[in-house]
């Protein structure tokens, strides 16, 4: 029984599709092969979205230059319902439960509106460029 229990442990670890690389503040997703910044500038940086995405595009972190403003469907990804603090993954160590900038801009309303991640609510939303809102970068690796 002893065993069994070690074995599901150990299964249950191999498992982890995302955890937190403290050394570096990343959180890595290998489902997704995506890598997210972590760091105490994710609660403190608040941009209007055009200048959110300069930031990201210009961000030198952990010796990586290929970061970008992430995908409403790449926040999808962290979001963890079971979470009711912040509704992100654990894994994440530094969030402020409000609107973090998506790269999306809806051509509909010219461009006026864009798409955030909303961790009050674990939920979609977009709203005017030009409010200010936090900001995670994220790359491919």
């Amino acid at each position: 029984m002893k065993y069994l229990l070690l074995l599901i442990a150990f299964l249950s670890f191999l498992d982890a599709r995302i955890y937190r690389d403290s050394t570096r503040e990343v959180v890595i997703d290998d489902s997704s092969k995506l890598m997210w910044q972590d760091d105490i500038s994710v609660v403190k940086t608040l941009k209007d979205h055009d200048i959110a995405e300069i930031y990201c595009k210009n961000l030198q972190y952990i010796g990586q230059s290929d970061w970008r403003l992430p995908k409403i469907e790449e926040y999808e990804l962290i979001v963890d319902k079971k979470n009711t603090k912040n509704y992100i993954n654990k894994a994440f160590k530094y969030n402020v439960p409000d609107g973090y900038w998506a790269s999306k801009a809806h051509w509909r309303t010219l461009w006026f509106y864009a798409d955030y991640m909303h961790f009050i609510s674990g939920t979609p939303y977009y709203d005017s460029r030009h409010k200010e809102k936090y900001i995670r970068c994220v790359r491919n690796y």
